[in-house]
C-alpha cells in the first residue's frame, strides 16, 4: 500500500471535524507518525498533504488563506487559492513565475494541470502538466466535447527553473528529465541568468528535453501583478503580458511513447492520468482543481 492509500485510511481518525479546530502541519505529522512510524520523511508527508488538499475526493482540507488541516466535509471544496492564493505567502517570485508558466501554455490552447507551489522543488512530479485533448468542439453550454478517444491524449511535463548559474541550470535540466520521463514530452522553462547554451542544447539533443527561455528576471517579476492576478487574467490580457517578455527556444521536446510504468513509479503523476483518461472516456472535459484551461 502506497503512502496516499495509507493516509486515506488513517487521516479520518486523526483530523478534527471543523476548520475552527484545525491542526497545523507539524501536529498532523506527529499524529501520522504515531500510526505509521518513521518510514516517511517530513518532506514526503507535507508534499502529500499539499497534494491531497487539492483533490476533491480526499478527506484532507486546509484552512482557506490560513494554516491548519481538518476533515473535509461535503460543503468543502478545494480552491485555486491554495495554488495561487491572495495571501502574501502565495505571492513570491516563484509563484509569479509559475503563474506565467501556466498562462504560457493555457493561452496556447492546452489544458494545464498545476501542482501546489511549494518552496522546495519536487523531484517526484513536474511543476505542471500541459494536456493536449483529443479533437472536439464546444457545445452551447461552453463545455468542450471530445470527438476523439483516449489514444489522442498527449501529456507534456514541465518544470520551471531559474538560471542563476551553470550548476543551477544543469540541476534544473536533470530535474525536468527525471520528472518528465513518463510523459510523451518534457520541457524545461528557464528564467534568465547565467546559462551555457552549448551545454544545454547538447543535453537537450541527447535526452530529448525541450528548453524554452522566458526573459522575466527577479526585478521584472516583482514589477508584475500579483501571482493570483496573473493567474486570473483574461486570455487576451495574458497574451499581452507574455508578448512583452522576450522568449526563445533552445530545443524542442522529442515526442515519444507514454511510459505507463514510469508514471506508476511516480504516485503524484497518477491523478493527472486518471483525471484526463476519465474525461476522455466520458467524452468531455470535467472540472478538476488543477485544471485551468481546455483547448
Amino acid at each position: 500500500m502506497g503512502l496516499r492509500e495509507k493516509l486515506d485510511e488513517i487521516l479520518p481518525t486523526l483530523l478534527p471535524e471543523c476548520a475552527d479546530q484545525a491542526i497545523k502541519g507539524k501536529e498532523l505529522i506527529s499524529r501520522v507518525r504515531a500510526v505509521l512510524g518513521d518510514a516517511y520523511s517530513d518532506h514526503s508527508l507535507r508534499s502529500q498533504f499539499s497534494f491531497m488538499v487539492l483533490d476533491a475526493s480526499s478527506c484532507l482540507a486546509r484552512v482557506e488563506n490560513g494554516q491548519g488541516y481538518y476533515l473535509r466535509s461535503e460543503a468543502d471544496s478545494p480552491s485555486l487559492q491554495n495554488v495561487f492564493g491572495g495571501s502574501a505567502d502565495s505571492d513570491t517570485t516563484l509563484h509569479r513565475a509559475m503563474a506565467l508558466a501556466v498562462r504560457l501554455y493555457d493561452t496556447a490552447g492546452q489544458g494545464v494541470f498545476v501542482y501546489p507551489v511549494d518552496g522546495v522543488e519536487s523531484w517526484g512530479h513536474p511543476d505542471l502538466v500541459a494536456v493536449q485533448w483529443p479533437s472536439g468542439a464546444w457545445d452551447a453550454d461552453g463545455a468542450y466535447i471530445m470527438e476523439g478517444g483516449e489514444d489522442e491524449l498527449s501529456f507534456r511535463a514541465i518544470c520551471v527553473g531559474f538560471a542563476e548559474d551553470e550548476e543551477n541550470c544543469r540541476q534544473a535540466f536533470f530535474r525536468a528529465l527525471a520528472c518528465g520521463q513518463w510523459a510523451q514530452e518534457c520541457e524545461l522553462l528557464l528564467l534568465p541568468g547565467a546559462l551555457n547554451e552549448a551545454e544545454l542544447t547538447d543535453l537537450a539533443a541527447r535526452y530529448g528535453v525541450g528548453i524554452r527561455c522566458l526573459d522575466a528576471d527577479e526585478p521584472a517579476l516583482e514589477a508584475m501583478p500579483r501571482a493570483d492576478e496573473i493567474f486570473r487574467l483574461s486570455t487576451d490580457d495574458a497574451r499581452t503580458l507574455l508578448a512583452s517578455l522576450p522568449q526563445s527556444t533552445l530545443a524542442r521536446p522529442r515526442h515519444r511513447e507514454l511510459s505507463t510504468r514510469a508514471a506508476a513509479a511516480m504516485p503524484d503523476t497518477g491523478v493527472v492520468l486518471q483525471w484526463a483518461r476519465g474525461c476522455a472516456a466520458r467524452g468531455r472535459v470535467e472540472a478538476f482543481e488543477h485544471r485551468v484551461a481546455v483547448n
